[in-house]
């Protein structure tokens, strides 16, 4: 396996995986794709950049798996991304997308999701006239890592944990406000239901997400920090940290909420992400408080 990038998109694929829309001719492509396949169904990509493997179990699991057994090509790429199979993206987003990380600096980033999107953290809906969002959190659904601080996260992905290390590393790896990002100018879109998998991955229907994130916060004893901007770069170039123009630049998520079912649940989780900003403007980052259907990644 050799680099042809800086930059390297893992993800684990089944039958219903979007890559071969996002894949794209190595032409154009400016990032290396590894594709661990989950399903024996998944064919190899006959592309320059693109890596192969069948490593059959859950999600997190494959990527512990891939950090351990592929340490060697990892450690060559500025920065990785752990990528969704059911995220809808291009490939000029994803190019966008891993120069915006390697401009900022980020730690861990991640690119805002588009209004029409499933989600559960309202903080992630693509926001429109920013550049990008400095945040408190980044989610597991598409983080991208720098390089040296996924050598230092990577033990979370072999706690044997499938869901709630984000918080963790939110925790742990946010030292000043400018670490993590949303970056609102590469936006993707989420295609399937928060949670529609659930039980592919090892979880029970009944109990959801909630019980073993009851049990990565007791293991590592950190609260949960709500998703709330420091600051953002505008369109234009421009670093705004007034909580007001924040604020008040979020009010358009609202607009998202009839875009998909279900209704209400959106609608909480907008407003959940409005008090929180509103909260934070007293210079106090507010923990996240969410009953067990909200809960998952």
């Amino acid at each position: 396996m050799r680099p042809t990038s800086k930059f390297l998109l893992v993800t684990r694929v089944g039958h219903n995986s979007l890559h071969q829309n996002w894949i794209g001719p190595d032409q154009t492509r400016h990032f290396d794709v590894f594709l661990s396949a989950y399903d024996p169904n998944v064919l190899e990509v006959a592309q320059a950049g693109v890596f192969y493997e069948l490593r059959p179990g859950y999600k997190v699991a494959g990527y512990s798996g891939f950090l351990h057994d592929h340490r060697d090509l990892w450690h060559q790429y500025e920065y990785i991304c752990f990528w969704d199979e059911d995220l809808e993206a291009t490939t000029d987003c994803l190019n966008r997308m891993f120069r915006l990380c390697r401009e900022g600096g980020f730690k861990i980033a991640q690119p805002a999701l588009t209004p029409d999107s499933h989600y559960t953290f309202a903080a992630c809906v693509q926001q429109r006239g920013w550049k990008l969002r400095h945040v408190s959190f980044v989610e597991m659904m598409c983080p991208v890592f720098r390089a040296d601080i996924l050598e230092q996260a990577q033990h979370l992905y072999h706690s044997k944990f499938e869901t709630g290390i984000d918080i963790v590393w939110s925790e742990h790896f946010g030292d000043n406000a400018e670490d993590f990002a949303i970056l609102d100018s590469a936006s993707i879109r989420h295609t399937e239901p928060v949670g529609g998998r659930l039980e592919d991955n090892g979880f029970d229907r009944n109990s959801g997400y909630e019980r073993q994130i009851d049990d990565v916060l007791r293991r590592y004893q950190v609260p949960w920090r709500a998703c709330v901007p420091h600051s953002g770069v505008l369109t234009s170039g421009r670093i705004v940290r007034s909580k007001l123009i924040l604020f008040l630049m979020a009010l358009p998520v609202l607009f998202s909420v009839p875009l998909q079912r279900p209704i209400s649940a959106r609608l909480r989780f907008a407003l959940v992400h409005l008090k929180h900003i509103a909260e934070s403007m007293g210079g106090r980052l507010p923990r996240r408080e969410i009953p067990a259907e909200e809960s998952g990644t």
